[in-house]
């Protein structure tokens, strides 16, 4: 099998290509690779492009936890991989909002269709963790005002549920950097 380049040789490569070459081949991955469609998409169509993509997301998000047909459990690796996709072309805010989604999806699955077993909820506290950091790292106050209500609304709707769950969703809340100096509830 034939080495792949790597990322410095294929900067090399490009670097030596006219800008007509470049087009032809920048043309030709938008339409063979949907994702690269939806990355140049949102680099270029700006943040309407990204809110209904972010929109597009959640709807897929909520068609995995709560599909037409119950059948099944939902997929949280398909879940998840909605949410890594979505890193590649959304803004630090939109995958915060999205990553808390996914958390949102989960908990409403559980407070409706009753107890999962501790790795649905390790996963959901893993996810729930991942938001933290994303927040902490790369969020701003503004971020943070505008998610307060259902961050704190998600605390509230995990509470009794079993395995830990809801003592860790709220270990992870506390130690969200809350922007402020007021006391929180």
């Amino acid at each position: 099998m034939a080495k792949q380049m790597t990322l410095t040789e294929l900067k090399n490569k490009l670097k030596g290509m006219e800008n007509a070459e470049l087009i032809e081949l920048i043309s030709g991955l938008y339409k063979a690779n949907g994702m690269v469609k939806e990355i140049l998409n949102s680099r270029f169509a700006g943040e309407g492009y990204q809110a209904e993509m972010l929109e597009a997301y959640k709807n897929k998000l909520e068609k995995e936890f709560f599909p037409k047909n119950m059948r099944k459990m939902p997929s949280l690796k398909t879940a998840k991989s909605y949410v890594t996709d979505f890193k590649k072309i959304g803004t630090d805010e939109m995958v915060m909002d999205l990553t808390l989604y996914y958390v949102e999806c989960g908990t409403e699955f559980t407070n409706t269709f009753g107890d999962m077993d501790a790795q649905f909820y390790q996963n959901m506290v893993s996810m729930f963790e991942e938001f933290a950091h994303q927040i902490n790292v790369n969020g701003t106050k503004e971020n943070y005002e505008t998610l307060k209500k259902r961050i704190r609304k998600l605390v509230h709707d995990a509470s009794g549920i079993g395995w830990g769950y809801s003592e860790e969703i709220y270990q992870v809340y506390a130690d969200i950097y809350k922007y402020d100096d007021e006391e929180e509830d």
